[in-house]
């Protein structure tokens, strides 16, 4: 287990060593912000708004409206 500070509230917080890899996203197990890995050596974190990247995925249908 490696000890994390979470840039969102600045709790700190154990998570699996395994989850510390170049772009994968966990939550904070204090506040719930989803936090992305950003850099690995020196472990960087950053909190991710989750309804932008949500709705990102989401594929438009402006010609639906016709």
């Amino acid at each position: 287990m490696i000890r994390v500070v979470c840039p969102e509230c600045g709790e700190q917080f154990e998570t699996d060593a395994d989850a510390l890899f170049l772009f994968n996203r966990f939550y904070c197990l204090a506040c719930e912000a989803l936090l992305e890995v950003i850099e690995e050596d020196p472990l960087v974190l950053e909190a991710i708004d989750e309804e932008y990247y949500e709705s990102e995925d989401e594929p438009e249908n402006d010609w639906a409206d016709e």
